[in-house]
């Protein structure tokens, strides 16, 4: 498993809830029946942009996501991207049974200023046995 996400504070943060695995079908008459195949959500969202961060910020978030084998590998996320959020929002984030974060792509990372970034990371959340 990756190293947990760097302790970096997010200027903004946009999260969806994950959806539960059901199925509709549609009959020729019209009518909807719809099965269920499990009872927890999956496909998590957490977009996290990071602006005005130095280069050895941003080299931490980049270096993160090679440690993930280019977002293969799961990981944990911090407290600290929650800072601002009160106890019950953050748990609908941070507390699903067994979730475990992945990179949806690579990080976003554009240039302000010399030495000033800002980065654009994209997340999704998965059931994760392992």
């Amino acid at each position: 498993m990756a190293a947990q996400f760097p302790r970096i504070k997010p200027a903004e943060r946009s999260f969806r809830l994950g959806q539960y695995p059901v199925k509709s079908y549609r009959a020729l008459s019209g009518a909807t029946v719809k099965r269920a195949f499990g009872n927890r959500p999956y496909g998590y969202e957490l977009e996290l942009s990071f602006n005005n961060i130095t280069d050895d910020a941003t080299t931490e978030l980049l270096t993160h996501y090679e440690s993930t084998s280019g977002g293969f590998d799961r990981f944990t996320l911090p407290d600290t991207l929650f800072a601002g959020m009160n106890t019950a929002l953050t748990s609908k984030i941070q507390s699903p049974s067994q979730i475990k974060w992945e990179y949806v792509s690579p990080p976003e990372v554009r240039s302000i200023i010399p030495g000033r970034s800002a980065v654009r990371i994209t997340l999704a959340g998965e059931i994760d046995y392992l």
